[in-house]
């Protein structure tokens, strides 16, 4: 990512739109988007963390990663200008913020004495003064969209636990894959003490061999990212890889063991230049794999010894764009493998694949594999149709943030079931699109928003059309209602319902008691979720028979009528 795309208005444009819901203003959006695509974090993760509003504390964000045992403790400062920069008055500003939360009793004391019901709820959702208590490190992390002048980084040399991210540092972590980047000139790998392995793959030379670490710290772009511009993006500094990472660094017996447990770095030049037992000369060169490696090799420089080296894979592209970009996808794929990839070859999905693509006479693509060709489809990845059956087949919306379980522990429970057919993922996924319409009906925003709250709406109007059988047999016969052709009539009827439940469900939140009511903790609570549905179903069931017409079960009468 270039620097300037952080400016205010091409940011908002470019970056920020799909978070234009979730919060009202540029600082709201900025720091959710920074949470997930810096810090790595899920949505709901992501929303969670965030307590921006007035009477704040000068906190925007609260992340308390339990594996670390870190309290972040986040502030943003924006600018709307192009290209601007902040100083230390905002530093300073923030190392007072971040005093009030270096023990339990400062905690506590901003606890009881804050207006802002967010950073309160926060606060206890998250224990945070126990954890503090217990020994967790706080750290503050300032992001702006803007640059550090020299007198910002001048204070943050003399404050600790401070961690910043401005304009500069942001794009050199978060990097385009389609942008053509890299370092123009030449530059020399020291091979002196390793053997070379040379592969030719038919045009394209590849050179396999281990590098001391000092000798590719000396490659131009690695401070302001220019050197890893192909790369699909770079990895946070403090995640608990690069902790590891910068930690085998500062051990110096270590030294020697990195390359039994480092994976390497990748690197593309246009041309192999010269060759010697001493060195690898090479021109126009970019690292599309390693950047997390050098960055943390970059920072603990001080530490490395003679006995550090890297593995390095040297591949000459001729300028050949289209091998460069398929190389450069491939390596930043090869990630863990998760739950998900696991079961893609799974007997329950590859039928639903085929029964999905039937149904749809081809036009819907049920994703089991990442980085399939679906071009001209509309895409369905199975851990989405397994989230919304989650919450409205098996009626456990409450679940729904806990998404590396639907292809893991709840698989079977999910997928594994006769009744699951690829006409009922479909048809259960146009009828939850319905329902997230309807989500502009509810008058708080942040709760209309937050990633649970679709599935609670969609369970809810589960629940409601289940309490007649006529509408439990019209769910259970999904393939019947689409082959008929009047599936649109019952996406329609789920659109209608949530809209109508939506506005019952804001009258239930003004009576909820406003200091105890967090609904990033009541949408977790299955007791939450099942008392307030109820209350919903009830609600509805009584204007209906005032009204005395059932929308649900005429359609279901007629649709039973036409299957």
């Amino acid at each position: 990512m270039k620097v300037n795309y952080l400016n205010y208005n091409s940011f908002s444009q470019r970056e920020l739109k799909p978070y234009e819901k979730r919060a009202p203003d540029f600082s709201g959006r900025f720091v959710r988007w920074f949470l997930e695509n810096i810090y790595r974090l899920e949505e709901i993760d992501a929303d969670d963390a965030c307590v921006d509003d007035k009477h704040d504390k000068g906190v925007d964000a609260i992340y308390v990663d339990d594996v670390s045992e870190t309290v972040y403790i986040i502030q943003a400062k924006t600018k709307t200008k192009d290209d601007a920069e902040f100083g230390d008055t905002d530093i300073k500003e923030f190392y007072g913020t971040l005093q009030q939360f270096d023990s339990k009793e400062k905690i506590d004391e901003v606890y009881n004495e804050t207006k802002n019901d967010r950073l309160k709820k926060t606060i206890a959702r998250t224990r945070l003064s126990s954890k503090v208590n217990s020994g967790y490190d706080v750290l503050g992390v300032f992001i702006s969209n803007a640059r550090a002048n020299d007198d910002a980084k001048a204070i943050l040399a003399k404050l600790a636990k401070i961690e910043l991210f401005d304009a500069d540092a942001i794009a050199n972590e978060y990097v385009d894959l389609d942008v053509d980047g890299g370092i123009k000139g030449r530059y020399y790998f020291d091979v002196s003490d390793s053997h070379v392995i040379e592969y030719d793959a038919g045009g394209a030379a590849a050179r396999l061999f281990l590098a001391p670490a000092l000798n590719l710290l000396k490659m131009n772009g690695i401070a302001d990212g220019t050197l890893f511009e192909q790369n699909v993006r770079l990895a946070l500094g403090n995640t608990k890889v690069n902790k590891g990472l910068r930690q085998s660094i500062r051990e110096k017996s270590e030294h020697k063991n990195f390359p039994l447990y480092h994976n390497g770095i990748n690197v593309l030049c246009k041309e192999i230049v010269s060759e010697s037992e001493e060195r690898i000369e090479v021109e126009d060169y970019v690292v599309v794999n390693g950047a997390q490696s050098l960055s943390s090799l970059a920072s603990e420089r001080s530490k490395i010894t003679d006995d550090l080296k890297i593995l390095v894979k040297l591949i000459e592209t001729k300028d050949d764009l289209v091998l460069s970009q398929r190389i450069t996808k491939n390596s930043n794929n090869q990630n863990a493998i998760k739950a998900r990839d696991l079961k893609s070859n799974h007997n329950i999905q590859r039928r639903l694949k085929a029964e999905v693509s039937v149904i749809s006479n081809d036009t819907i693509a049920y994703e089991i594999k990442q980085g399939e060709a679906n071009k001209g489809k509309t895409v369905l990845k199975n851990e989405s149709a397994g989230l919304i059956l989650l919450a409205m087949d098996l009626a456990q919306p409450w679940s729904c943030h806990q998404k590396y379980k639907v292809m893991d522990d709840l698989h079977s429970n999910i997928f594994g079931r006769p009744e699951v057919t690829g006409a009922r993922i479909v048809g259960y996924w146009e009828c939850f699109k319905s329902v997230e319409s309807a989500l502009d009906a509810i008058e708080d925003k942040h709760f209309a928003y937050y990633n649970l709250t679709k599935y609670f709406l969609a369970y809810a109007v589960v629940s409601l059309i289940r309490t007649e059988s006529k509408g439990v047999a019209m769910l259970n016969n999904m393939e019947g209602v689409i082959r008929s052709g009047r599936q649109t009539e019952l996406f329609d009827l789920f659109g209608s319902l949530a809209k109508s439940l939506a506005f019952d469900l804001n009258a239930e939140i003004v009576d909820e008691d406003a200091e105890s009511f967090d609904y990033k903790n009541e949408l977790k609570s299955p007791t939450w979720c099942k008392k307030t549905s109820a209350r919903l179903v009830a609600q509805y069931s009584k204007d209906v028979m005032r009204k005395k017409a059932d929308p649900i079960s005429a359609l279901c009468s007629d649709l039973a009528r036409a299957i």
